[in-house]
């Protein structure tokens, strides 16, 4: 698959899969598709719910927009990443970018670990979103707005076996 990062042993995320990824992907045993794009991203893209349906796998959607990223949708997206059932999974976006942000966010506010932590993280998986300025701004403000309870508490409710956290 062109463009596929595998996250860890349960989640790959990349770009839009065509067809012959999609009929890999079920190949190598993936169970879930959880597409980040919002509507205006969509053009043409051969995933589509019911292609998806018909290999015998899990589609979830949660249009994320690049202008208005909320909360309640990344905690959406992580609580369907770690559905049980639903792993392998393969998270994406239009370039694979919003679903590796997300998850190395929710990893590096579960480990307390500085903000930079999020840019070099991605880097390391060969996907730099420094020069992503709405996304970079969004993770910059909510990491800076100190509100990351909903973070936390995913993690907490997903990966207790993996993080030691204080309380927020």
């Amino acid at each position: 698959m062109k463009n596929a990062i595998r996250f860890n042993e349960r989640i790959t995320v990349g770009g839009v899969p065509d067809h012959e990824d999609l009929v890999q992907l079920k190949k190598l045993g993936y169970k879930t598709l959880i597409d980040l794009r919002e509507k205006e991203e969509i053009f043409g893209g051969w995933v589509e719910k019911k292609a998806v349906m018909a290999l015998a796998m899990g589609y979830v959607s949660i249009p994320i927009s690049r202008a208005g990223i909320k909360m309640e949708d990344l905690v959406r997206f992580y609580d369907a990443v770690h559905a049980r059932g639903s792993a392998p999974v393969y998270a994406f976006s239009r370039f694979g970018k919003k679903p590796l942000a997300f998850l190395v966010l929710f990893e590096t506010v579960a480990r307390g670990d500085p903000f930079a932590t999020v840019f070099r993280e991605t880097s390391r998986f060969g996907l730099s979103i420094e020069g992503d300025l709405i996304l970079r701004e969004f993770l910059v403000d909510l990491y800076n707005s100190g509100d990351l309870k909903p973070v936390v508490d995913a993690v907490r409710k997903h990966r207790p076996d993996l993080y030691d956290l204080p309380e927020i």
